[in-house]
């Protein structure tokens, strides 16, 4: 993860000095050798994927590419604030270490998340709303791909229905435990407790949040989304659809993989979107927008 910036931008790797000494993690070893299972850990997950979203960030701006509009996915959204200018990166790291930590202790065991692919969201939140509280919506990823997050004694109940209903796939995802949920209230508690203390401005930029899919800018506003963010679902899908009415006409996925990149193109088929996760994706954006 983040090998080549590492190794061969200067400001990237000065930049993960700074994180290691802020977050009193060996971020760089995590990144480059692993073990993969610590890496995949909840709490070093998270700031690992930050970290290489906001060196790429970075390394953008220093070539002048900014962001008109931005959002994030869920835990993207904090990169989004750096973007946006109402957050330090250092601090963002910080804020997202906590975060981790937190919704990684909290975690039920008997807990999980399952996409949901192939029917309608409108399917989807009818059958959890059957479950008396025990599985919700967790992501509206994009049309036709939810993802449902609760106990397991509720994700058994609802997978069977799900099919009854004409579900294509079920998929398992590999998390700890019901993210998006109201069994991370814990969490949020705690994450709480740290966020509170991490400086945060007004926006710069307009920032699209996944928790109503409206613009914030009110640091008060956007404490409270982020730790409400937690057990509330991410309009992925609503959110995408809010910058296009906005005006975004370019989408650019910045960060590790081309997940939302995916996403983008199945919530509004036909749109122009690029993504940005290493050198050579960066400089065939370059390509792209001076060619």
């Amino acid at each position: 993860m983040a090998r080549d910036l590492l190794e061969q931008d200067p400001g990237s790797a000065d930049f993960l000095a700074q994180a290691e000494d802020r977050l009193k993690t060996p971020l760089g070893r995590l990144m480059l050798e692993g073990p993969e299972p610590e890496l995949q850990a909840t709490e070093n997950a998270q700031p690992a994927i930050l970290f290489h979203s906001l060196a790429l960030l970075r390394l953008m701006a220093s070539m002048g590419l900014k962001p008109s509009l931005v959002a994030g996915h869920s835990m993207g959204e904090f990169a989004g604030l750096v973007a946006a200018e109402a957050l330090d990166p250092l601090d963002a790291l910080a804020a997202v270490q906590a975060r981790g930590r937190a919704m990684s202790a909290a975690a039920p065991a008997a807990s999980g998340m399952i996409a949901v692919l192939g029917l309608p969201d409108a399917d989807v939140e009818r059958v959890c709303t059957g479950s008396n509280g025990l599985v919700v919506v967790a992501n509206y990823n994009a049309p036709g791909q939810v993802v449902i997050s609760g106990s397991e004694t509720g994700l058994r109940a609802v997978s069977q229905q799900l099919q009854a209903a004409g579900a294509k796939r079920l998929v398992r995802l590999p998390v700890s435990g019901a993210f998006h949920s109201p069994l991370m209230t814990q969490a949020a508690q705690v994450f709480a407790a740290a966020w509170e203390k991490i400086p945060l401005r007004e926006l710069r930029r307009p920032q699209v949040f996944n928790a109503d899919a409206q613009v914030h800018s009110k640091p008060d506003d956007v404490r409270r989304l982020m730790i409400g963010q937690l057990t509330g679902p991410v309009r992925w899908t609503q959110s995408i659809q809010r910058l296009q009415q906005l005006g975004a006409d370019t989408f650019i996925e910045v960060g590790p993989r081309r997940t939302l990149t995916g996403l983008v193109k199945k919530i509004l088929p036909g749109s122009v979107v690029h993504n940005t996760e290493d050198l050579d994706s960066m400089n065939a954006l370059l390509g792209t927008i001076h060619g």
